[in-house]
């Protein structure tokens, strides 16, 4: 299978971006992890400085699936460390997009996963189980999925 870039889809598709149907995630995003590309349906997740519900969903079978969380753009702690990215990674996730902080980056990197977060941070998150599955979310001000 040829790779097609993100631009490539962009320009072979005005009337879906003039429809709201294709986006772009806006490029304040840092790249994590050795996929520097991945795609594949997307699951979505809304907390604010939990990472209870983010361990929860990539303890699941991926199949080829992206996790976008959208963590309320915080940069107070991180929400997705080292520990659940390798267990996505096992358990055949393509990524995870994290609107937050990230932890624990040099095992990430090891990593033969896509993520995309805004920054790392030590801290940890709380564990309260508090957030949302399957909702739309907001990344950056815009409705995205």
């Amino acid at each position: 299978m040829a790779l097609v870039t993100t631009a490539e889809v962009c320009d072979a598709n005005p009337q879906l971006i003039l429809s709201g149907e294709l986006r772009a995630l806006q490029p304040i995003f840092q790249i994590y992890g050795r996929r520097q590309v991945f795609s594949g349906p997307v699951v979505t997740l809304k907390v604010f400085e939990d990472n209870v519900l983010v361990r929860e969903f990539l303890e699941e079978k991926g199949n080829g699936r992206v996790l976008v969380v959208d963590g309320g753009a915080s940069v107070r702690c991180a929400i997705l460390g080292g520990n659940p990215v390798v267990q996505a990674q096992n358990n055949g996730w393509a990524g995870i997009i994290v609107n937050g902080c990230i932890r624990d980056v040099d095992e990430i990197n090891g990593c033969d996963i896509g993520v995309r977060a805004l920054a790392s941070h030590p801290m940890k998150a709380n564990k309260k189980g508090m957030g949302e599955k399957h909702v739309p979310i907001n990344s950056c001000g815009d409705q995205d999925l």
